[in-house]
């Protein structure tokens, strides 16, 4: 049963990736950052802190498909974004890619 709702887990995020994704690609970094203003960052940290391989081969969650979609203006924009928080993204990211 819990392999069931990993699947369904890893669909539903698989999905918001995506839309994220997307919306990264069309929207301003000023329109995105007024977004991201709503958003707890503590919490968002504490859930990126969350995340390891283990979890993201659970959920069937393919982490170089979406590092590959990410250009470098799309880097520029999570940069400008993210602000201090910048190098745990980029650290996690690395994290999750790094072939063992």
């Amino acid at each position: 049963m819990a392999k069931m709702f990993n699947k369904i887990e890893g669909k539903i995020t698989n999905n918001k990736i995506e839309q994220g994704v997307n919306k990264l690609k069309n929207t301003s970094a000023e329109e995105l950052a007024k977004e991201f203003s709503k958003i707890n960052r503590e919490e968002l940290k504490k859930k990126i802190n969350e995340i390891d391989k283990n979890k993201i081969k659970e959920m069937n969650i393919d982490i170089n498909s979406i590092k590959n979609k990410l250009s470098e203006s799309d880097l520029n924009k999570i940069k400008k974004i993210a602000g201090k928080d910048y190098d745990l993204l980029i650290n996690k990211l690395s994290e999750l890619t790094k072939k063992e």
